[in-house]
């Protein structure tokens, strides 16, 4: 078996984080705790306020003081969910 190699790597940056995050805890259908963001991003909710905002508006998320949850619709529509959080 061969190893594989990475062509080239790059960090991640600070206007990425929100979405990176967005992108892996949006997939689970029980949502995130709100802290969760923080802790990993290092960044407050408030980022993504208009992003949420927007994704509530549509149907798409769930939200209160504690979780972000995906609905049915936004699991279904999952790329348009994670479109609304792209930097």
């Amino acid at each position: 078996m061969t190893a594989s190699m990475v062509e080239h790597e790059r960090a991640i940056t600070p206007d990425e984080l929100g979405f990176e995050f967005m992108m892996n805890a949006l997939r689970l259908t029980d949502g995130f705790n709100i802290e969760l963001f923080k802790q990993h991003t290092g960044l407050n909710i408030d980022a993504m306020e208009a992003a949420l905002d927007k994704a509530v508006g549509l149907g798409l998320i769930k939200r209160d003081t504690e979780k972000i949850k995906p609905t049915l619709r936004g699991q279904r529509f999952l790329n348009e969910l994670l479109q609304l959080f792209l930097p």
